[in-house]
């Protein structure tokens, strides 16, 4: 750039990039007749001015969607789910992981659809924050015409109440507590749940009133079971369809603490609080959606 383009330039960039924070302007003549220094310094306040000016001009970053599309009849992942937020006109594709990852999205209210093979879901409704990620967990049953989908916000293994938090805490818990997927409990042949917890040495007894037991540090102690996160009372569990099951979890243990529920929440039911009892059982979460 020649010597009289370059005062132009710098002339322009001090007056119209200073005007926001500074009220004073200079004249061509006053830029040709600063000292050698000052001159030098201007012309690098300049430059900065000119890095600077597209960042400042950036847009907002969007927001971000993020996710996991796994079978819920085994937690296995599944490539080549179509992820799309329609009013976005943005999709993506699962890869081999079942992970997915979409950025640049407006923040707000959104639907999002999720397709399979050329079937189609329902429209989900998650609200995304421009700036931030938002993680869902997509879970298919692909022997189902409709898919059976659910397609739910992601939450902490510990608080995650339905079949996305099973799987989730399967990866947490593997070796602490015993999971069982749809896949496992079919091969298990149990025409009863109470079957499938035998074989993790729950036996109901009948002594005022029947219940799941096991024993403990050599005591006899109630296992308390939920149903969808929600407690019950303990002998209707078995009246619970095997077909109709998705998953099982058994704690041999002290529960995880989001998943606690202190105090007997159901008449004739044997849930409370493991971590306040030194004999802690265990418990069962028996999940049909």
């Amino acid at each position: 750039m020649r010597s009289g383009e370059t005062e132009t330039t710098l002339l322009s960039l001090l007056n119209s990039g200073f005007r926001a924070g500074y009220t004073s302007e200079l004249s061509q003549v006053e830029v040709l007749s600063m000292p050698t220094c000052t001159h030098r310094l201007m012309v690098f306040l300049a430059a900065t001015l000119l890095l600077a000016a597209p960042l400042g001009a950036q847009t907002d970053p969007g927001a971000r969607l993020r996710g996991l599309a796994m079978s819920s009849f085994n937690g296995q992942p599944l490539r080549g789910v179509v992820v799309a937020v329609p009013a976005a006109r943005r999709f993506v594709v699962t890869d081999s992981s079942g992970a997915f990852l979409l950025t640049g999205l407006p923040g707000g209210d959104q639907k999002i659809r999720v397709s399979y093979e050329g079937r189609d879901t329902e429209e989900y409704e998650f609200t995304l924050r421009s700036g931030r990620t938002t993680r869902i967990a997509v879970l298919l049953d692909l022997e189902a015409l409709d898919l059976d989908p659910l397609v739910v916000e992601a939450d902490h293994p510990d608080r995650w109440r339905d079949l996305g938090g099973f799987f989730a805490r399967r990866n947490w818990y593997r070796g602490y507590a015993r999971f069982f997927t749809q896949e496992e409990i079919e091969e298990s042949h149990s025409q009863r749940i109470s079957a499938l917890l035998a074989r993790e040495r729950i036996v109901t007894r009948c002594v005022e009133g029947c219940r799941p037991t096991r024993f403990s540090l050599g005591r006899l102690c109630s296992v308390p079971i939920s149903v969808n996160g929600m407690p019950g009372r303990d002998q209707d569990y078995d009246r619970i369809a095997v077909r109709d099951v998705r998953a099982v979890e058994i704690y041999r243990g002290i529960t995880p603490y989001g998943l606690n529920m202190g105090g007997r929440l159901a008449p004739f039911s044997s849930v409370w609080n493991p971590n306040s009892d030194v004999w802690a059982c265990g418990s069962v979460f028996i999940w049909t959606r």
